[in-house]
């Protein structure tokens, strides 16, 4: 499928519209993100890194520290997870409570087959490499926290927290790697854009390796 058919298919178009829609106080309110009145937008800090949301153009766009504009080449779960946030996030704070797939509503039966985690990549980047899951953690402004051999956890958004874990792997057990969820990430997010959301965090985290 093309990226415009994904995108289509995917409902960018709807969220796009929606957002166009909503008040822009109610927008800051619930979710974290900055009024950026040049461009009629919001800047909203995604992981270590800050996006211009421009709904009247519907683009988005990184803004560097020194303020200069970049047109990144966005991967679709990026575009959705980003207008899913904006679009239905609370203002709901986290409550720095862990919990793992099972414990989300639904999460049993959603996060199987074609539904698992996005994990594997990075279990074979990292599974015998903890440090360099860690400094592939902190590369995307993770925070070292007290889990398995190795973990962080890291701000996907304002008020989605996100973290990985690592089990090292050696000559009789297989690597692996869990992520949890802030416990009111249902607050914000569905299963379906939950699931979007650590494909593109593992999608990043893989990237690491090659800077």
């Amino acid at each position: 499928m093309s990226r415009e058919k994904l995108q289509k298919a995917s409902g960018e178009p709807l969220y796009w519209g929606q957002l166009s829609q909503l008040d822009r106080d109610d927008i800051r309110h619930r979710t974290g993100a900055i009024d950026f009145p040049p461009r009629e937008g919001f800047l909203l800090p995604v992981y270590h890194l800050k996006y211009l949301i421009i709904p009247e153009t519907r683009k988005i766009l990184r803004v560097e520290g020194n303020g200069q504009i970049v047109e990144e080449d966005l991967h679709p779960f990026f575009v959705l997870m980003a207008l899913v946030y904006l679009t239905g996030a609370k203002e709901i704070k986290p409550k720095n409570r862990w919990i793992s797939q099972k414990d989300l509503k639904g999460g049993s039966n959603f996060f199987q087959g074609p539904h698992s985690l996005q994990l594997r990549e990075i279990k074979d980047l990292y599974g015998k490499d903890p440090e360099a899951f860690l400094e592939a953690g902190r590369r995307l402004g993770g925070k070292e926290i007290s889990f398995a051999n190795k973990s962080f956890a890291l701000d996907v958004f304002p008020r989605i927290p996100l973290a990985y874990l690592l089990w090292e792997g050696n000559e009789e057990f297989p690597p692996r790697i869990r992520v949890l969820f802030d416990s009111t990430i249902q607050s914000h997010l569905p299963l379906d854009i939950i699931w979007c959301m650590v494909a593109e965090t593992s999608r990043r985290l893989a990237e690491q390796t090659t800077l």
